[in-house]
This record gives structure tokens, sequence and C-alpha cells, in this order.
């Protein structure tokens, strides 16, 4: 494959994964998580469906490695073939800047849904367990949990905004 050829398939796959991964970002902090709280034990069935049956954590996961991979390798190879100058250009620094956010996002994102689903599948199973319906202790617990995820999940929603706005905006600045 020429060097061409594999710059395309690169952006393709840097730019649907970031298409798909800001996203399933947004739709899982404004809506989902909203949704699952105001629907008690039936939002949390359906997202633990959704996260752990349908895979999308894992999606999302390798999604997120492949959007970053991909553009560390054409970040890299401007920066290679421009002996370092390019990245010191203002659409190398814009894009290195979207990097970084795109970057902390997936550590804060990775972090916190694991972190978070752990949680809550294990608050699921001891509901289930408990015959299907919440104390007011344990719904608590679960309203405080998904508050500060779904805190954290706006933040790592708008990083990602941020890392759009400079990967389309840094070649005309």
């Amino acid at each position: 494959m020429n060097e061409s050829a594999l710059m395309v398939v690169f952006r393709l796959i840097h730019i649907v994964g970031g298409v798909f991964w800001a996203g399933t970002a947004f739709l899982i902090a404004w809506f989902l998580m909203p949704v699952q709280k105001a629907t008690g034990m039936a939002g949390l069935t359906f997202v633990e469906e959704l996260m752990v049956g349908k895979k999308l954590r894992v999606y999302l996961v390798l999604t997120m490695v492949f959007t970053i991979l991909s553009g560390f390798a054409m970040y890299a190879r401007m920066a290679i073939v421009t002996h370092g100058h390019w990245a010191s250009s203002r659409m190398g620094m814009v894009l290195g800047f979207g990097a970084l956010c795109g970057i902390v996002a997936g550590g804060l994102g990775a972090s916190s849904g694991k972190r978070t689903g752990t949680r809550m599948i294990a608050f699921a199973e001891t509901i289930r367990n408990s015959g299907g319906s919440t104390s007011p202790a344990q719904q608590a617990d679960i309203d405080a949990l998904l508050n500060k995820a779904r805190g954290e999940m706006q933040v790592v929603a708008g990083l990602l905004v941020i890392a759009v706005a400079a990967m389309a905006s840094a070649r005309y600045l």
C-alpha cells in the first residue's frame, strides 16, 4: 500500500471512529444517563444490556483506541516528514491541542466507564437478588453514582467537542 492510500485509511479510521466516539459520548451524557436515572431498574437493565449484552462498551473502547492511534500516526508522519516544523505551525499546534483533549477524554472516559459500569452491574445484581426493588438507601447510592458518572461523561463529551472543533478548524486557522 502506498503512502497516500495509507493516509486515506488512517483518515477514514480517525474521522469515522471520532464521529462514533464523540456522538456516543454525547448520547450517553445528555440522554441515556438521565433516562436511566428516571426509569430506575428498567433503565438499569436497559443500559446493562446495551453496554454488556450488546458490547457497546467494547466497541467504544476499540473505537477510542483506533481513533487515537490513527491520529497519532498521521500527526507523527507530518512531524517526521517536516523534521518537526509542521508540529510548531499553527495547524500542527491546534491539531496537537485537539489530540491532547481527545487523549484526556479517552483516559477519563475509559476509567470512569469501567468504574461506573462495574458498580452499576453490582447494584443490578444485588437488586435482582433481593426481589427487584430498591431500598431508599440503594436508590440514593445509585443516584449519586449516576450523577457523578454523568458529570464525568459531560466532561468527556466536552473535551471531545474541543477535539472535533480543533480537527475541523485547524487547517483554516
